[in-house]
């Protein structure tokens, strides 16, 4: 029987670049699309633009983002004793 060697590879990167600049870049379009939600001309257009923020949070979370998605809903902490 006989043993063939497969060269290996170098894989390219899955995220497709350099995480910290794509990471500065979505948190700059998330800035961006929450100004336009603000702005929105009717509920259904600030509706869409919030599932928007969503995904593109979801985004973020994958390249490392810690922020919160909705910042004023999580329980407040205690002050420490």
């Amino acid at each position: 029987m006989t043993t063939v060697q497969i060269p290996v590879q170098a894989a390219p990167s899955v995220l497709g670049g350099p995480p910290d600049l794509q990471r500065e870049r979505l948190a700059a379009l998330r800035a961006g699309l929450l100004s336009e939600q603000a702005a929105a001309v009717s509920p259904a257009v600030g509706r869409a633009l919030e599932m928007a923020d969503a995904y593109l949070f979801l985004a973020l979370g994958y390249l490392g983002h810690t922020d919160e998605l909705f910042p004023g809903e999580s329980a407040p902490e205690a002050p420490p004793p």
